[in-house]
């Protein structure tokens, strides 16, 4: 029986009377309900609603309240900062035995918290409790008590951040007034251990992300020590993190920074998880150390510079530390199949190189196709490498590229190889070289958008390059004026958007050659001989047997030559030349002028007729002889202005007709001195009275008279 007693009194102590001092506390609780909401209110300076109060010895003794609510600061929401089905704070048992309080557990059953960061960066959770502090502050200094220097020192962490050590089923918002930024996490289930300001907490998290209906975030590792001045955008964290697939859309509508990190305007598609462990700081300017994988599942991007989105993006980027890379993988570019390699050995600063290839890339998937093209524009087999590093803010390139052969323009080319960079702004085209249209092309150019007005440089030399071919390629539609094999250096320098600019801007130096080739629609020779400009019986002295001896002069539209060569100065839209020369068969040309962008011309020349032609038109007509030079080559100035292809050549007519004069003076006066007889001697005046005959009457001109006929002869009365 005693036994039964003694136990009954354990029982008693241990269970009965905890119960009814439990069921006593509960009611001594709630009768003061209103006291002590009103003192949590004090010290929080955030008005709480609260349904029960009560008492629990769930995991130690505690206070549990039933649908708990607390507001948010007035100037950030309306809502409530925190509301939850259950809130439960326990007590260590042994300080309270020292009248100490201290909490080891808070337990959080189905909390919706709201976070939210303003325009100007602050957090709603910071002002709990600051009007408190305020209060405390001014009685301080009202006593004399404010400690110089009290001002500067740092604020305590808010009460509310160090309590939350466990959420059960929650649901955290967090808001970003600054970068519109509206994350939503769901059923959230967080732990905290060992609370501290000044070492790492442990932390395990789960929680549904982006609108999914299961868990698939799972975090656990260690956070901080987060010192004095509890700094969000300075985070020290170590943690093993499992994300499973979640569409990239709502990454850039839910991570802080991400939109912003990504090209303006750029819309992404497809899905992203992640298996890694993360160690180092997290904040705005810096990135952790990364070590695993995140693998990209149809992976999409629309760029505004593409005409096409890249698509089919299915790869695993590896982590290592502070460095990444993507191994080959496919990917496509409108209907281009391409390949990428990535290795980045920096993430922060970037600092990664590159490897490209495509069987096959269609320039219409890169840029706008060219009007009027007749063929796709291709680029086989082309490859390129290169490096991509971020300094101090500033994005630079550096890279080469190859294809041995390919379609641009409707012209092919073969051996395409080029190396380019870009800073600053500023792209470069370091070197480039292509064989096309039968000759070849190097260049090296620069082109500077710093400014509002773009300024570009580039100098280039062709070998070889027909005409024809580039004509009917690069512009199909404008009317062809020459053609033949191009050799040209040309430096220029100029700066525009617009053709209607640029070519007003153009200046530089250069040198061409054509050979084996033609001015077309255009006859320098015919046109200056045959006299259609008016010069009177020009047309007459050039015999029809002179003419057939000569078609490629006087039978053809077209100037048909061996050399085309000048030197060029550029500027105000013209092309000025000093030296151009014209090399034919039977003639060249000495001249000098200039040539418009807008095809109007305006050239001083000398057109120089080569011996044989110079003597049959000189045999023919005596008076042409005044017109040749010491090496017995006729030579006539002419000029040639107007609007190409309509421009003609057109002879200097005083030179003309003053050399023509001094022949038929020449012929003239011939005529008026020789006197000899037929057998040589001087013939003698008829008998008196005698009428002279018309040989004797001509004899007897004077020398005046002579010179008119001669010339009434050669141009008619």
């Amino acid at each position: 029986m005693r036994k039964w007693i003694i136990g009954g009194a354990i029982l008693l102590v241990l269970f009965v009377l905890p119960a009814l001092a439990l069921v006593n506390l509960n009611a001594l609780i709630n009768r003061n309900k209103d006291y002590l909401l009103a003192r949590a209110e004090e010290a929080l300076g955030r008005h709480v609603e609260v349904g029960d109060i009560g008492v629990t010895l769930w995991g130690g003794i505690g206070v549990r309240l039933k649908n708990f609510s607390l507001a948010d600061d007035p100037s950030f929401s309306k809502e409530p900062f925190v509301r939850a089905a259950d809130l439960q704070v326990n007590m260590k048992f042994l300080p309270l035995l020292r009248k100490e309080l201290e909490v080891s557990r808070v337990i959080l059953n189905r909390p919706v918290i709201h976070v939210i960061k303003d325009q100007n960066g602050r957090f709603n959770f910071s002002t709990v409790g600051q009007e408190r502090e305020r209060k405390e502050g001014r009685g301080e200094k009202e006593k004399g008590e404010v400690k110089k220097g009290r001002a500067e020192e740092p604020a305590a962490p808010p009460a509310l951040l160090v309590s939350l050590v466990d959420v059960d089923g929650g649901e955290i918002r967090y808001t970003d007034r600054s970068q519109g930024v509206d994350f939503r996490a769901t059923r959230l289930d967080f732990t905290i251990k060992e609370i501290s300001l000044d070492r790492p907490v442990d932390i395990h998290l789960s929680a549904a992300l982006f609108g999914a209906d299961k868990q698939n975030l799972k975090v656990k590792g260690r956070v901080g020590p987060f010192g004095p001045k509890v700094d969000l955008h300075l985070l020290p964290v170590e943690a093993d993190l499992e994300l499973e697939a979640v569409p990239l859309a709502s990454l850039e509508k839910g991570i802080p920074g991400f939109k912003q990190r990504l090209p303006k305007e750029i819309d992404l598609g497809g899905a992203i998880g992640a298996k890694a462990r993360v160690s180092g700081v997290i904040g705005k300017e810096a990135l952790p150390e990364i070590t695993g994988t995140i693998n990209l599942s149809g992976v999409s991007a629309r760029i505004p510079q593409l005409p096409q989105p890249i698509t089919d993006v299915n790869a695993k980027i590896d982590f290592t530390g502070k460095s990444a890379e993507l191994p080959e993988s496919p990917l496509r570019i409108g209907k281009s199949q391409v390949r990428l390699a990535v290795k980045a050995t920096s993430l922060a600063p970037l600092n990664l190189s590159y490897r490209f290839s495509a069987p096959e890339l269609r320039l219409a998937d890169l840029r706008a196709a060219a009007s009027g093209a007749q063929r796709p524009e291709l680029l086989k087999d082309l490859k390129s490498e290169g490096s991509v590093v971020m300094r101090d803010g500033v994005l630079s390139y550096r890279g080469n590229l190859s294809s041995p052969s390919g379609t641009i323009a409707d012209g092919d080319y073969q051996d395409l190889q080029g190396s380019l960079s870009f800073a600053g702004r500023v792209a470069r085209v370091e070197s480039l070289g292509l064989k096309a249209f039968g000759g070849a092309l190097k260049a090296e150019g620069r082109y500077d958008a710093r400014e509002t007005t773009p300024r570009f440089a580039a100098t280039t030399a062709v070998q070889g390059m027909d005409l024809t071919q580039m004509f009917r390629s690069l512009a199909p539609s404008a009317p062809q004026n020459i053609r033949g094999l191009l050799n040209m250096d040309l430096d220029i320098t100029g700066s525009g958007k617009e053709w209607s600019t640029i070519q007003r801007a153009l200046q530089g130096q250069g040198k061409a050659e054509v050979v084996n080739g033609a001015l077309l629609g255009v006859n320098l020779a015919d046109g200056v001989l045959s006299g259609a400009t008016g010069v009177p019986g020009l047309v007459s002295l050039i015999p029809a047997d002179v003419r057939n001896k000569y078609p490629a002069i006087f039978a053809s539209k077209d100037t048909e030559f061996k050399q085309l060569k000048g030197s060029a100065t550029i500027g105000d839209g013209k092309a000025r030349t000093d030296d151009l020369v014209i090399s034919a068969a039977e003639f060249e040309t000495l001249g000098k002028g200039w040539f418009g962008f807008d095809r109007t011309v305006d050239f001083r020349a000398l057109l120089s007729l080569s011996q044989p032609l110079s003597q049959d038109i000189i045999g023919r007509v005596k008076e042409m002889k005044n017109l040749a030079n010491d090496q017995g080559r006729m030579e006539i100035p002419f000029n040639l202005s107007g609007k190409l292809p309509g421009a003609k050549p057109r002879p200097d007519l005083g030179h003309i007709a003053r050399a023509m004069q001094k022949g038929a003076l020449e012929r003239g006066l011939d005529r008026l001195f020789r006197k000899k007889s037929p057998k040589g001697g001087e013939e003698t005046p008829p008998a008196q009275g005698q009428q002279p005959s018309g040989s004797q009457e001509k004899k007897k001109r004077s020398p005046a008279e002579e010179i008119i006929r001669g010339l009434e002869g050669l141009f008619g009365r």
